[in-house]
């Protein structure tokens, strides 16, 4: 990703069922293991890109997804892994 804000509701409805506000649970969403896995590939911008899917189980809302996959592009901008 590069320097540009990244409109992660924008992202993130692209794989919801359901609508979501910052407070709603994943699965309320319709948010769920799959789906969130290929948010991280999109956000990670890189088919190479290591992603640590054991970080899945500490998500629970949106809000806790947004913070996970602003990380996801920060590391990406730095070439690290996730």
């Amino acid at each position: 990703m590069s320097d540009t804000i990244v409109d992660f509701d924008a992202i993130i409805t692209r794989y919801a069922t359901f609508t979501f506000d910052d407070s709603t649970p994943l699965l309320d969403a319709g948010l769920e293991s799959l789906a969130l896995l290929r948010l991280a590939v999109d956000v990670a911008g890189d088919d190479d890109a290591e992603i640590d899917a054991t970080r899945l189980v500490d998500l629970h809302t949106v809000a806790d997804l947004k913070r996970w996959l602003a990380d996801l592009a920060t590391v990406g901008q730095d070439g690290g892994a996730r």
